[in-house]
């Protein structure tokens, strides 16, 4: 949070220098201005408009857990070789994040034109979270062929911070007017090490119990990388023998897709205040202030 915070004072530093710089020069003719757009935005980011769609997802972050929950009991009883013999999770999800940048802006056909290219830096917080996590898993102590039930309740939490570089096209709608909309549609990236950083925080509390066996309390909460998932994934698969492929990344970078809409009002003929909605992968909802030179 204070590197996001400090690097939003700095960008919000150099739209209020070019708005004033902007003010000072005073207008200039229509036809030889307007080329370059300056612009800095922020905005709330979700995922919740398309729960139905990623409840896979939510599974797949839940079932992560469960293998810690199946690690934390063979961490409190190495004296047994444990074997998962079913589970079951009931999960509910929700999400949040924020996201702000600055980007530059080429209109060829000046101040009047419809068509312009961009470049931005964007600064995405996105928060993926289990707010409900039960389990219900039954395992096996291979020595005593005694099978256990494990309940356990939890939750989880994954949050990516990525830094996108970012390309778009856009298209004004009537430009000459005080107030029109605008599309923009652009396509970005983010390292292969702003997916290595993405984080999952997790915690459970849950109960071990076998017909005349003492029940025990098995808890853990921790914080793991996705990269520490994937070796962890790969290291299990290699110690259970396992045919299954390990985890691995379907990319090789942090794909972004932009399409939004958005609606433009010219404070001044320099200074224009904005606001659009639209995908950015998930939606979100931004405003900002532009200064044309």
């Amino acid at each position: 949070m204070p590197l996001i915070k400090k690097t939003a004072a700095w960008l919000a530093t150099i739209a209020l220098t070019a708005i004033a710089a902007a003010a000072q020069a005073g207008p200039a003719p229509a036809k030889k201005s307007g080329h370059f757009q300056l612009a800095f935005h922020y905005g709330s980011w979700s995922l919740n408009l398309i729960k139905g769609v990623l409840e896979d997802a939510a599974e797949g972050v839940a079932e992560q857990i469960k293998d810690s929950q199946l690690d934390k009991i063979k961490e409190e009883h190495p004296e047994s070789t444990w074997e998962e013999v079913s589970f079951h999770n009931d999960v509910a999800f929700d999400s949040s994040g924020h996201t702000f940048g600055f980007e530059a802006r080429w209109y060829p056909g000046g101040a009047d034109g419809s068509f312009s290219l961009g470049l931005a830096v964007v600064k995405t917080k996105m928060t993926f979270g289990l707010s409900r996590l039960h389990t219900d898993m039954e395992v096996a102590s291979m020595e005593t062929h005694t099978t256990y039930a494990f309940g356990a309740d939890g939750s989880g939490e994954v949050t990516a911070d990525p830094l996108v570089v970012l390309f778009s096209l856009r298209w004004d709608i009537a430009p000459r007017a005080v107030v029109h909309p605008y599309i923009t549609l652009g396509f970005g990236a983010a390292g292969i090490k702003a997916l290595d950083e993405i984080t999952i925080r997790y915690d459970f509390e849950g109960e071990l119990t076998a017909p005349g066996v003492e029940p025990e309390t098995i808890s853990e909460s921790d914080t793991k990388t996705l990269l520490q998932i994937k070796e962890e994934d790969a290291q299990r698969k290699e110690d259970e023998g396992s045919t299954e492929e390990p985890f691995e990344y379907p990319v090789k970078f942090f794909p972004f897709l932009q399409l939004h809409l958005g609606l433009k009002a010219k404070i001044t003929p320099l200074i224009h205040l904005m606001v659009d909605f639209g995908i950015w992968d998930g939606f979100s909802l931004r405003g900002g202030i532009a200064v044309r030179i």
